[in-house]
């Protein structure tokens, strides 16, 4: 990153037309060095969180009003800007992050094709959900005239997640989908990339400007500690919250939420183990690819992705050995990778010294973290019996970084590992055709514990599409209902009104009889785009 791109920077908040820098200065980390960051920049002061909250309210009557051609080519521009001030995104990430050109370009590829693929989502209407049930006076009891249809939740507050500083952070999914359902946002940025995500707002400030949004469609905040944020979910002007990081985060911003005089919904995706289950028949077929998949999709990141799979279970055999052979040998080669930040090292080095010391854990791969000058780990594989593992919850539990537990039993025991399992994001199974038939048990299990079921494959890599369902059942989120990825994100961020009996000149147009939008609907059950 050079000093001139940095010096593009102010390091305030920004709210509404305004720029805001009153509070405490702080910097990011350099993950490399251990360092701190170039740029300060200034904690949110609480006025300031308050007034990021009235801008946003300010421009929700406005920006849901916008006509939905309007709005999508909003996103569309908004996203043409990310491309264009790309490299300069991507340098400034680099340096706060360590994750490297490569990664960054596919984030920010991702980051801007999801905007466009909201604004198809727009432009097409469907989202809306515009539902019309002509009145029936013959039915009993007589049907009245009602027609339903989405609309916007009014601001969100989005919290951007350490591990994506582009596709989970300021201009991501949560932002993405609640500017698609015409809610203003108000991001806190996370303070381990406060530098890119200044940048990143920049470009999409400029961009709604440009395309005709109200001052407030998008405000950041930043703040190193704990108090921005609570203080943003807490003010009263923010209808929703979209948050992607740790458990104890997303169930204190959770709590918070729900505490408040009116309570809102919390939509947080907290990760998972995100377990693998191998067969005997897979193994002796393609353990070995098994086996080298695993670690690339576990190492990917240096192993910091919510999709992470962090859990192996295998059936006690000597083609299990052979796999875990293989793992042990090639992550004691792997030369790992960087950590995001000071406290994530910390913390996974912590959680491994317990975890390596518990009884019955075998060390087959003894992954080193850094926490001196610049934050790295390599890969870490443990092997424990099915019985240990039931024994000891601090095996299930997530370990945020390049390290795996090998669970190995018999089938009904590994069976009891599924049962045992907490909500999860996702659930591998790798297993041969003349095999599927004896799936049965294990997938009732799986369907009922997570939220994507992926077949001879690994989690990592989620893809924006209509059908991703990116969610949980709890403690992988707080809304088991909801994805975070793909078109169907949207609806977290919309509420239902019905309108029975109402005059046709007061009906949103999504309702009129003439169909003015052109939009699909549902009428008296059926779908159509033709008007009544």
């Amino acid at each position: 990153m050079t000093s001139e791109t940095i010096a593009r920077l102010t390091g305030a908040n920004l709210v509404g037309h305004a720029e805001r820098s009153a509070g405490t200065p702080f910097a990011g980390p350099n993950p490399r060095t251990g360092e701190a960051g170039r740029l300060a920049v200034a904690e949110a002061t609480t006025d300031e969180v308050a007034e990021a909250a009235r801008e946003a309210a300010r421009a929700a009557p406005t920006l849901a009003a916008l006509p939905l051609d309007r709005r999508a080519q909003l996103l569309q521009t908004v996203a043409d800007a990310l491309d264009a001030d790309g490299e300069a995104i991507k340098a400034i990430a680099d340096e706060e992050t360590a994750l490297g050109e490569a990664r960054l370009t596919t984030e920010l590829a991702r980051t801007s094709n999801q905007l466009r693929l909201f604004a198809e989502v727009v432009a097409d209407g469907r989202f809306l959900e515009a539902t019309i049930d002509p009145p029936d006076p013959d039915r009993i009891p007589p049907r009245p005239d009602l027609r339903r249809q989405l609309l916007p939740l009014g601001p969100v507050a989005v919290f951007g997640a350490s591990n994506f500083p582009l596709a989970f952070s300021v201009a991501g999914g949560d932002t993405a989908s609640a500017l698609a359902a015409g809610c203003p946002v108000v991001v806190k940025a996370h303070p381990s990339h406060p530098a890119t995500s200044e940048r990143t707002a920049r470009a999409m400030r400029q961009a709604l400007a440009d395309a005709g949004a109200p001052a407030g469609t998008l405000g950041l905040l930043q703040g190193e500690g704990v108090e921005v944020g609570a203080a943003l979910v807490q003010a009263p002007e923010i209808a929703a919250v979209g948050f992607t990081g740790s458990h104890a985060g997303g169930r204190a911003l959770h709590d918070l939420a729900a505490a408040r005089p009116t309570p809102i919904p919390v939509y947080a995706e907290m990760g998972s183990v995100n377990p693998l289950f191998v067969t005997q028949g897979a193994l002796a077929a393609r353990g070995d690819d098994i086996a080298d998949g695993f670690l690339q999709s576990m190492t990917m990141g240096t192993g910091q992705f919510c999709t992470k799979p962090g859990v192996v279970v295998l059936p006690d055999s000597a083609e299990a050995q052979s796999l875990a052979t293989r793992l042990a040998e090639a992550a004691a080669t792997h030369q790992g990778g960087p950590l995001l930040n000071e406290r994530i090292a910390t913390s996974l080095r912590r959680q491994l010294d317990v975890t390596r010391t518990l009884d019955g854990v075998e060390v087959l791969a003894d992954g080193i973290v850094e926490t001196g000058d610049g934050y790295a780990a390599r890969p870490t594989v443990l092997r424990v019996t099915a019985q240990r593992f039931l024994a000891e919850p601090q095996l299930a539990a997530e370990h945020f970084g390049p390290v795996a537990v090998l669970v190995v039993g018999d089938e009904e025991e590994r069976l009891a590992v599924a049962r045992s399992l907490e909500g999860q994001l996702t659930a591998a199974v790798h297993a041969e055709a003349d095999e599927h038939d004896g799936l049965d048990e294990l997938m009732a299990i799986l369907t009922d514990r997570v939220g994507r079921i992926v077949f001879d494959g690994y989690p990592t890599g989620v893809a924006v599409t209509h059908a991703m369902h990116h969610g949980g059942p709890y403690p992988a989120t707080t809304s088991p209902l909801h994805t975070s990825v793909g078109s169907t994100a949207i609806r977290r961020f919309l509420r239902p009104v019905a309108y029975q009996s109402a005059p046709r000149e007061l009906l949103p147009p999504a309702l009129r009889d003439d169909n003015p939008l052109g939009i699909p609907r549902q009428v008296d059950g059926a779908w159509t785009s033709a008007p009544l």
